[in-house]
């Protein structure tokens, strides 16, 4: 047994707060310890939480007051009454703890009313003489602890040495003398000043413990006593804050028992011949160095040894006496082992810090394990708390175990352990640790304020008991020599924890953490919300994420298959359920109380909470049967649903299959639904009563699963931390989309079906009530699935793209169909309000007309298209626009009043057709001559081409009214032309129109055409494919439309032009000013142009020359088409290339490629019949040799047009 002190130091190390972890050198008077702990303290392992200067309670006082905690004393007596040995608070394969015993009413009393953040406590757990011990300091309680097993035990009180100025949170030093089993033990209680008491029977504290015998250690000023540890039964060691160790021995003289004490060192040397001799013939002494002694241990006394061996930690260096049974003690080595600590530290945990001062190195606690092992703790600066930003506090100091070997002349470190604990300002009472070997070589405890923590020395497991409240604290940890348990005293109840070595050496670093947090938290789920239980449960400091994920949704899953060593049998499934779904919260609720749900990927976290998701479906989902059965209806279709679904697996054994899914298969609830689908698809191909009475009960199970799902999602993403969209929810599958989405089909079909009779009427109102909630559920599954196909984490999924563009085109359709559907059937309300929630507009623009819609007022629902306008704007807007559009609507479109939303939509939709009638009707008659210019050049028809170039000129010209003083000028001269183009197509069309003016009876149009291609093209009789392009042409003129320019100048170039060589000319001219053709393309068609301008004449008549005058011959060219267009292109600038080209440049024919892009509606086989007859054109161009006539004929246009010649 042994008690120690927090050893005075540096002033440095004080906190900022009320209480510090070490008190400041003492100059005058003798130096005073703080902190009544049973091992030194340079640090608390917890800074106090309460700032300012408190006083020091009366031990007396708070022993008689029951004002210091607002505590029932009735209904905690009660409570602890009922308490029994075997009540569990914490049990896993490793370690079970349970209620050991009470403590006597005077402790109970005097730490109910103890502040421990204000009044110092320290304690015991005397395993050698079976007593435990409570000290404060002004009074001592020491009872036989395993008396309070079969009754209240008798407390022993006593008073502790008084000191004039005590620190605070000063306590004294206490231990027991044992004196065997038939006598009680002895008591001695040293202060931090050395005043020593010593009674030679705990007997004594019944008749208020005044008798005893006062000692005092030989102190210098300013000395501390920091440890009192016990070496034998009668033989005790105390250590001092110089550096100094005295010897205790209990002696007995005359029957009774005294307390003589001296300094280490040897004894003071007689009278005797040694006196006489030189000093060098004696052994060389080794001095102490001074320094702080933050521990003590001892070794045991072999038998027939002269002495032993005791090892001092004295700052950061290690001491080791020889102490023998003569009664001297003499100092054989003293190393500093800070350096290899540092070192050795620095290697096991890469975080430490690389500077010695800031690392703040501290030796703690020593313990033996053999002759030559010892087990360390020790302690350095975490991280400080002001640096970080995150909401969980970081470390003040961390603690690890370090196991030293001493080997002759050397100190070896072979082993350095975390320890899993983290002292932070939120940790409970401060204290400093202590160190406790339970099975040598193979278990160690660490006893800090608020937890005691397990560690195994052969492998990574460890464990720790964390207390629940902030008012209790931990006060001593007996061990059981021999035994692998140990006893836990904490200001509420002495608890007992047995470990099973086996399983703790089964421990294996790759399960093994995901193991432990998943006990931890199952711990916490079984045992942590039992009001009874003094302990808290929380994760380790620096908790691995892996075995934090795999842990948590390994139990989420025990949870949800009903696994016996979490969920309870309960007869009555609702209160199974209903405590499976307690525990998911409670385990979710854990992850967040502990800070750990951001070490979590948002993978496990939406596991654990779609797990929760289908536990609270699966509940709705019996709830509902329950209502079923009680309203006196069968459930048939889940029952076979279930049955099917459980066969499936093998599982159909059971009697109640029903009861078995919810208790065992909640995971899968989702597989459900196919089952009932195929009762639906079983069902629809009989009776149509069939399916009325099974598509009902189908809804229901799909709605209930469904929308409990979402329900419960919503309401706890933020519990969960979970971030939209999920990753592939399971509510939202492909299989569940399609299920979903034929029910409503089929319940839609089933509600439209006719019927003849009242009876399958009624059949029909309750699907016909659930279409909405289909219709609901269906789009948020298609939604959700889109948001995840969508999300970047879907990205790398194989096929994605495919699946998002066919379900958007899918829901893009099944939209307006299932509004409708609830229109129909009386639910527009729910069509609206759908349509809104999903922001589709288009349905909404088609939902508000299915009524009357011209004139706008008369429309049912006109409030409801100005209540979206002014809701959602351009975005409704847009698709009402386009709405009217398409169905022809443009005149209630005209008739509203918005005209800024038809500003906008104009201006962002190329609806220059329209746009023009608005931007007139705003008198803004630029625009709407450039709208009209766009359009017309576009047009398909004649009329509508010379309507809009002749209204578009018209508001061109009426800027000028409306006080502009100029317009754009090309804009006019486009007008122009485009009201001229229009002109040659009516002059064409003239020129046409006379063959068939000797035709009595009427033709059809084919017969007109045929009538035209004849009389009007018959220089075309031996070319069949140009033939046919040209009666295509015609067609299209008689039918009004508008040819384009290239169509123009082929119809020009292709028809008999004897009476109107100058159509060639307007055919050029045409081409010259087309800006929307590609430069190519017009070559091509100028070379078509001219090779039939080059071969329109009979040039081997021309050429025959006998007998022809000069003038007569020259009167043939100028009769010629060649000269007509060399003529009327003379005079003109420069235009594009092919507007004037020579025979021989005219002699290539476009590609095959270059007319298929041409005549798109052409054949393979018509667009070579096409290239064959440019072909023959240009072989009869080449075979007229015309390069000398054209040069004779460029001179006689030149001469004739006054042009000088260029040669």
């Amino acid at each position: 047994m042994a008690t120690f002190s927090p050893h005075p130091r540096r002033a440095a190390r004080y906190s900022s707060i009320g209480m510090s972890p070490s008190p400041p050198r003492q100059g005058a008077g003798r130096r005073t310890r703080a902190g009544g702990s049973v091992q030194p303290q340079s640090r608390f392992s917890t800074p106090a939480r309460r700032t300012g200067n408190l006083g020091a309670v009366p031990d007396d006082q708070s022993i008689l007051s029951g004002s210091g905690m607002d505590v029932d004393d009735e209904s905690s007596e009660v409570f602890e009454r009922g308490l029994r040995a075997d009540t569990v608070f914490s049990k896993s394969k490793e370690m079970t703890v349970t209620f050991y015993a009470q403590l006597p009413v005077e402790v109970k009393q005097a730490l109910r009313n103890a502040d421990f953040y204000r009044d110092a406590y320290t304690g015991d757990v005397d395993t050698l003489t079976g007593f435990a011990v409570v000290a404060s300091l002004r009074t001592c309680f020491v009872w036989k602890y395993s008396q309070a097993l079969t009754g209240t035990p008798t407390c022993y009180i006593f008073g502790c040495p008084r000191e004039p100025y005590p620190p605070p949170m000063a306590t004294p030093f206490h231990a027991l003398v044992p004196f065997g089993t038939h006598r009680e033990p002895g008591l001695i209680i040293c202060s931090n000043i050395g005043q020593i008491r010593f009674w030679d029977s705990i007997g004594m504290g019944l008749a208020g413990g005044d008798n005893f015998t006062f000692s005092v250690l030989d102190l210098v000023e300013g000395e501390n006593v920091t440890n009192l540890v016990r070496a034998d039964s009668q033989t005790f060691i105390a250590s001092t804050s110089t550096g100094r160790l005295f010897r205790l021995v209990v002696t007995s003289s005359g029957g009774k028992y005294h307390l003589s004490l001296h300094p280490f060192g040897r004894p003071q040397p007689s009278l005797s011949l040694s006196r006489l001799l030189p000093s060098f013939m004696s052994d060389p002494e080794v001095q102490p160095q001074p320094g702080f002694v933050s521990a003590v241990a001892v070794e045991e006394l072999a038998r027939g040894a002269t002495g032993r061996l005791v090892w001092a930690l004295v700052d950061l260096r290690l001491q080791q006496w020889n102490m023998t049974v003569e009664g001297w003690e003499k100092l054989l080595t003293e190393e500093d082992i800070g350096e290899q600590t540092r070192h050795a530290i620095r290697e096991h945990f890469p975080n430490a810090p690389e500077s010695d001062v800031e690392l703040d190195l501290e030796l703690l606690d020593l313990k033996l394990q053999g002759s030559s092992d010892m087990v360390m703790l020790v302690s350095w600066a975490g991280q400080e708390e002001e640096l970080s930003t995150e909401l969980a506090p970081h470390p003040r100091r961390v603690y690890a175990v370090v196991y030293l070997r001493h080997l002759p002349g050397a100190y070896t470190i072979t082993k350095v352990q975390a320890v899993p604990y983290q002292s932070t300002s939120s940790s409970g009472a401060p204290m400093h640790p202590r160190l406790q070997v339970v099975v040598p070589e193979k278990l160690i405890t660490i006893q800090f304020g608020d937890t005691v923590t397990i560690c195994a020395q052969a492998n990574e497991y460890m464990d720790r008991l964390e207390l629940k409240s902030a008012l209790d604290r931990t006060l001593g940890v007996g061990v059981v020599p021999g035994e692998t348990q140990f006893l836990a005293l904490t200001a509420a109840t002495m608890m007992k924890a047995d470990v099973d070595l086996d399983e703790v050496a089964k421990f294996h670093p790759e399960t093994g953490r995901a193991n432990f947090i998943k006990s931890t938290m199952t711990k916490a789920i079984l045992y942590g919300s039992l009001p009874e239980n003094p302990l808290h449960f929380s994760f380790p400091p620096e908790i691995d994420e892996e075995a934090l994920m795999s842990g948590a949704e390994q139990l989420s899953e025990a949870i949800l298959e009903s696994d016996t060593e979490v969920v309870r049998a309960h007869h009555d499934l609702h209160a199974q359920m209903t405590g499976r779904k307690d525990r998911l919260s409670f385990l979710i609720k854990f992850i967040n109380d502990n800070s750990a749900l951001a070490k979590m990927s948002q993978r496990s976290r939406q596991t654990l909470i779609a797990d929760a998701e289908k536990l609270y479906a699966a509940h709705q989902l019996w709830l509902r049967h329950n209502d079923t059965l009680r309203a006196g209806h069968s459930d048939g279709v889940l029952h076979e649903a279930v049955y099917r679904y459980m066969s499936a697996l093998g599982e159909g054994h059971y009697e109640d299959c029903l009861r078995a899914f919810l208790r065992l298969q909640v995971r899968d609830l989702g597989a459900l639904l196919p089952h009932v689908a195929e009762l639906v698809h079983r069902s629809s191909s009989e009776m149509t009563n069939k399916l009325a009475a099974t598509i009902p009960e189908a809804n229901k199970i799909a709605l209930t699963i469904l929308q409990s799902a979402h329900s419960y999602r919503e309401y706890n993403l933020g519990v969960y931390g979970a971030v939209l969209p999920m990753l592939d929810p399971w509510t939202s599958q492909p299989e569940i989309v399609d299920i979903v989405n034929e029910f409503f089909n089929l319940t839609a079909a089933l509600v439209e079906a006719p019927s003849g009779d009242s009876e399958t009427d009624d059949h029909k109102k309750v699907p016909r009530q659930q279409l909405p909630e289909l219709a609901s559920s269906l789009f948020r599954c298609i939604q959700e699935r889109l948001d995840w196909l969508n999300s970047p984490n879907a990205a790398e999924v194989s096929g994605v793209e495919r699946d998002r563009s066919q379900l958007e085109d899918r829901f893009r359709q099944l939209r307006p169909e299932a509004l409708e559907i609830l229109r129909r059937n009386g639910f527009a309300n729910e069509a609206f309000k759908l349509a809104e929630d999903y922001q589709d507009f288009r349905s909404l623009a088609s939902l508000c007309h299915k009524g009357k819609v011209y004139p706008p007022e008369e429309n049912p629902n006109a409030a409801r298209i100005e209540t979206y306008i002014e809701k959602f704007k351009e975005a409704f807007t847009t698709e009402l626009y386009q709405w009217y559009i398409e169905h022809g609507e443009l005149r209630t479109m005209f008739a509203q009043d918005h005209g800024e939303f038809l500003d906008s939509f104009f201006s962002e939709h190329s609806h220059s057709g329209l746009s023009w009638i608005h931007d007139l009707g705003r008198a803004r008659y630029s625009l709407a001559s450039q709208a009209l210019l766009t359009e017309a050049e576009h047009a398909p028809e004649l009329v509508s081409k010379h309507l809009m170039l002749s209204i578009g000129k018209l508001s061109h010209l009426a800027q000028l009214h409306e006080g502009t003083k100029t317009i754009n000028q090309d804009v006019l001269d486009s007008f122009h032309d485009g009201l001229d183009f229009v002109s040659v197509h009516e002059t064409l069309i003239e020129d046409l129109n006379s063959a068939l003016a000797f035709v009595r009876q009427r033709q059809s149009l084919e017969a007109q055409v045929e009538t035209i291609a004849t009389k009007k093209a018959g220089n075309l009789n031996g070319r069949r494919a140009l033939h046919n392009a040209f009666k295509f042409l015609v067609r299209q003129l008689l039918l009004g439309k508008a040819l384009s320019v290239e169509d123009m100048a082929e119809v020009l170039s292709l028809k008999d032009n004897y009476e109107h060589v100058e159509d060639y000319t307007t055919a050029l001219h045409l081409l010259a000013r087309a800006e929307n053709i590609p430069s190519t393309r017009r070559l091509s068609i100028f070379k078509n142009v001219w090779r039939r301008i080059f071969i329109h004449d009979d040039w081997n008549l021309i050429r025959q020359t006998t007998g022809v005058s000069d003038e007569e011959l020259n009167q043939r060219m100028r009769s010629t088409a060649l000269y007509t267009a060399l003529q009327a292109i003379a005079h003109k600038p420069p235009r594009p290339e092919g507007y004037k080209l020579a025979p021989t440049e005219a002699l290539d024919v476009p590609s095959e490629d270059e007319i298929a892009l041409r005549w798109p509606s052409m054949s393979p086989e018509e667009v070579s019949a096409i290239v064959r007859d440019y072909q023959r054109d240009s072989n009869a161009l080449q075979d007229l040799g015309l390069e000398t006539i054209y040069q004779s004929m460029e001179q006689l246009v030149n001469a004739d047009e006054g042009i000088a010649d260029n040669l």
